[in-house]
């Protein structure tokens, strides 16, 4: 996290008033002290501009900054994601398809 905030030029105080966190809190997400929501991590992905894969390197995902023209895109797969993440992910999957199921239902379309 810290590698990509760097080359955007960011400091912690900036994304985290971003993530609506305390400067502490995200030196404590880049430090491993603690970790980010999932939510959290998909906001952390897009004001980098990066994949949220990328913040996984401790998780069983590595980034490769240096790759810079493609082949495996900078990905290096080490291990399976953790399975908490991957729970998450799902629910969030779930709980979309509620969502669209209910708008559909009020648009009257099945």
């Amino acid at each position: 996290m810290k590698k990509a905030r760097l080359g955007k030029n960011f400091t912690q105080e900036y994304l985290a008033e971003v993530l609506n966190v305390s400067q502490k809190t995200y030196s404590n997400f880049e430090n491993d002290k603690s970790k980010p929501d999932f939510h959290q991590v998909e906001d952390i992905a897009k004001v980098l501009e990066v994949s949220i894969l990328d913040f996984l390197s401790n998780d069983g995902m590595s980034f490769n900054y240096d790759n810079v023209h493609g082949g495996n895109n900078g990905f290096i797969y080490q291990n399976q994601l953790p399975e908490k993440l991957i729970d998450q992910y799902e629910q969030r999957l779930r709980d979309k398809d509620t969502e669209i199921g209910f708008l559909k239902q009020l648009l009257g379309k099945k």
